[in-house]
């Protein structure tokens, strides 16, 4: 099975510490950062694809991807946008609005999927 996991920090990272118990799952990881947590702390060499991803490119990226699942993990702070008045409505609403949109299965992960 083949897993594009979107996002490499703190949720993105325990995820990937799960993945990794089963052999057969091929894990391909997108993230905004070249150096997220699951980079430093040394679960995957590198992010393989450095992009954003949103409810209009989603399609095109996966058709290059070809995943059987999309995990996407909410980005620390909100994607930057934690600081500001409701950043963290807005990052939910966006990941939301990008499972709905692609054509491929998708799950958006929590912080309470890493506890």
């Amino acid at each position: 099975m083949r897993i594009w996991l979107i996002g490499a920090g703190a949720i993105g990272a325990a995820t990937l510490r799960q993945l990794r118990k089963h052999p057969d799952l091929t894990v391909v990881v997108s993230d905004l950062s070249p150096n997220p947590l699951a980079v430093r702390e040394g679960l995957i060499d590198k992010v393989d694809y450095l992009e954003a991803v949103n409810p209009v490119n989603v399609n095109q990226l996966a058709r290059r991807i070809r995943p059987d699942l999309i995990l996407i993990s909410p980005p620390e702070g909100g994607s930057g946008l934690g600081a500001l008045e409701g950043g963290q409505a807005l990052a939910q609403a966006l990941n939301y609005e990008i499972s709905t949109r692609s054509d491929y299965p998708v799950i958006v992960l929590s912080l309470s999927n890493t506890r």
